[in-house]
């Protein structure tokens, strides 16, 4: 049977090669106004209207998530549990004639797998594609790309009180600050200017993601 690679939207019947893969977390702390999976329905919605938008395929979502060690507001795995589950992921995909995969990943401590995509690489014969897309945690741009999404619900005020939402900027986070420079950086800003609400934000935001994701894709073809 021939299969109509052409059919339906789709910037070019090559892209029937391409997968998006979606990263993130689910299960950590996000303040008074975010659920605790924020990370991953971003990076999802991002993935799949990229998808949907060139026709490349949709490969679903990562379940386990990596940290640092010393980031300590929510339930992580291993480095190598979130590769594991990317060689299934990639396995399956290569039995559909997927050769390029791009990675949308929009928590931070993913970061880590970094160094080990390579080897997937050469284990499967694919290309890959990190893409980060990190965002102050529970910090005004994820609140406001939250409120976008539909997942935001809440008190603003309630989730600005970093004494019983330490994670909110990781303002709270002694030791991740301690150790991290760029954590402390932007946990200060926060407590400078504290988070707010920018609903433009939240869709400008959504929108340069996305065409990244697309630039990528068409990049591949």
């Amino acid at each position: 049977m021939n299969l109509r690679y052409s059919s339906g939207n789709v910037v070019n019947e090559k892209v029937h090669k391409i997968g998006v893969i979606a990263l993130g977390s689910f299960l950590e702390n996000h303040g008074a106004v975010l659920p605790i999976d924020t990370d991953i329905k971003i990076a999802s919605y991002i993935s799949l209207i990229s998808c949907i938008k060139t026709g490349a395929k949709f490969l679903g979502v990562v379940i386990p998530s990596t940290e640092y060690s010393y980031v300590k507001h929510g339930i992580h795995n291993s480095v190598d549990d979130v590769i594991k589950y990317l060689d299934f992921i990639i396995n399956e995909g290569k039995k559909i004639g997927i050769e390029k995969i791009v990675i949308v990943n929009c928590h931070g401590g993913n970061i880590l797998i970094k160094d080990k995509l390579e080897d997937l690489e050469k284990k499967h014969n694919v290309k890959i594609k990190l893409l980060n897309f990190p965002l102050t945690h529970a910090g005004t741009e994820e609140v406001s790309i939250g409120y976008v999404l539909g997942i935001y619900k809440g008190s603003l005020e309630e989730h600005n009180n970093f004494g019983k939402y330490p994670e909110v900027g990781m303002v709270g986070l002694k030791e991740a600050r301690e150790k991290n420079k760029d954590i402390d950086n932007e946990a200060k800003k926060v407590e400078k200017f504290g988070v707010k609400l920018d609903i433009n934000l939240g869709k400008k935001l959504l929108d340069e993601y996305i065409n990244k994701v697309i630039k990528e894709i068409i990049s591949f073809i």
